[in-house]
């Protein structure tokens, strides 16, 4: 199981500057695209509102995320970490579709560029040949980008599993705790107690026997 994030960095740090991070950027990203709602067309409404849930419910995820960490709630943790490796698979096939397009629309977008281009220098070819570059380019970035989101998500799993582990440890050490009570000590007198002269009480009143009445006279 993973031990430090980045080799240096303990899960539990590691795991809440994301999570802090997480919940900056799409909460900000969120209220930002909620203000400027009204501005973009109507086919791009639904594209949007989706965008916009999405971030929403990312933000909220990251907030799960920091509560977790604070107060070792393994559920939070949970959440978080799931929400993490969804949006990794997200991110992954956005990431996929990019290089696609961008390695499949190389002749289109260079046959406009040249036809606007005044520079004769500038053909086909070498348009072709900077496209290629900047779209290998591109790509590795995002390719790092997701190696790393990687490396975050099994980080915050780890953090996630040793959390409940710790947890379980020790509902297990408390069950397995047995106190021991210390037995009574029996207190035994020295003093021989004459029964004989002590008084019996009947009703409230003091019985004195006929023996005792008549030693008495």
């Amino acid at each position: 199981m993973l031990k430090n994030c980045c080799f240096c960095i303990n899960l539990r740090t590691a795991t809440l500057v994301l999570a802090v991070l997480g919940a900056v950027t799409n909460l900000y990203s969120a209220m930002t695209l909620t203000v400027l709602s009204d501005e973009f067309d109507e086919t791009d409404t639904a594209a949007m509102f989706g965008i916009t849930a999405y971030s929403y419910l990312s933000g909220f995820a990251c907030l799960a995320g920091i509560i977790g960490v604070f107060k070792n709630n393994v559920k939070h943790l949970g959440f978080f970490s799931s929400f993490y490796w969804a949006d990794l698979g997200l991110h992954t096939l956005f990431s996929i579709a990019s290089a696609v397009m961008l390695f499949s629309l190389h002749t289109e977008i260079c046959n406009e560029v040249v036809s606007e281009a005044k520079d004769e220098e500038f053909d086909m070819d070498v348009c072709e040949s900077v496209y290629i570059s900047s779209a290998w380019i591109i790509s590795l970035l995002m390719a790092i980008n997701m190696l790393l989101k990687l490396h975050f998500a099994f980080a915050i799993h780890a953090y996630t599993k040793s959390v409940n582990k710790e947890l379980a440890d020790n509902e297990e050490e408390s069950m397995n705790q047995v106190i021991v009570a210390p037995y009574p000590t029996a207190y035994i007198s020295s003093e021989k107690v004459d029964q004989k002269n002590e008084p019996i009480y009947v009703a409230g009143q003091e019985f004195v026997p006929d023996e005792k009445k008549q030693q008495q006279s």
